[in-house]
């Protein structure tokens, strides 16, 4: 919907940290390297090497902040989150690199974008239903990064599901429920990463510093 509020299309203090957010992962060395992949493959291997790991592109992983002071549309509650297949080291344009969700609309089996004015977006996260789903049970959860790392001593995902389903959504929402606090929870998603909440981005790296494990156990 071309409804984001004028003084909004420039970002808020929320986007800039998810701008933030997305050079701190490249200083972790936790973003894919740029590399001309589509000179490379062809568009049929590039879409099973996509379907295969779960990316959307140039990069993986996603960041997300609620949207502050919280706010609520008739889908749920309002958060930013980072695009599809974007290259994080660079989230600046409104829209693009960066979307505001409203919701989830069950009906229409669609998650809900307020953007720009004759703009035409790009797609949220893939993940963008596993955030709401968090955001809405557990109105203290600020923030939610998910990376692909992996951290010793968690709760993860008994089966590997496809990236961006409501299977893997609920999962990672029930783990996220049982932690012993939902708003600082850190759990695992099978062969895949972590999704991790917080008050905050900042206060999420503060607590990840020195903890991560670059290769995610597979089986």
């Amino acid at each position: 919907r071309a409804d984001l509020p004028v003084e909004l299309c420039g970002g808020d203090e929320q986007t800039r940290q998810i701008r933030r957010a997305g050079e701190r992962l490249d200083a972790l060395d936790l973003l894919p390297a740029a590399f001309p992949i589509e000179e490379i493959l062809s568009s049929r291997d590039l879409r099973h090497v996509k379907l295969l790991y779960g990316i959307g592109g140039l990069s993986y992983g996603n960041v997300s902040t609620r949207r502050q002071p919280p706010t609520e549309s008739e889908y749920g509650p309002e958060f930013w989150m980072s695009a599809s297949g974007v290259d994080k080291r660079a989230l600046a344009e409104i829209g693009k690199h960066i979307l505001l969700v409203g919701g989830y609309d069950d009906e229409r089996d669609c998650m809900i974008l307020s953007v720009p004015p004759r703009m035409k977006p790009n797609r949220v996260s893939v993940d963008a239903i596993e955030h709401w789903m968090i955001y809405r049970e557990h109105p203290e959860v600020g923030a939610i990064l998910h990376v692909h790392a992996w951290m010793d001593g968690i709760s993860s995902t008994e089966i590997s599901y496809p990236c961006g389903t409501v299977e893997l959504a609920g999962a990672v929402a029930d783990l996220v429920r049982r932690a012993p606090d939902p708003s600082r929870a850190v759990v695992g998603q099978r062969n895949h990463g972590l999704t991790i909440t917080g008050l905050s981005l900042d206060e999420i790296f503060e607590r990840i510093d020195g903890k991560l494990v670059r290769n995610v156990p597979m089986d």
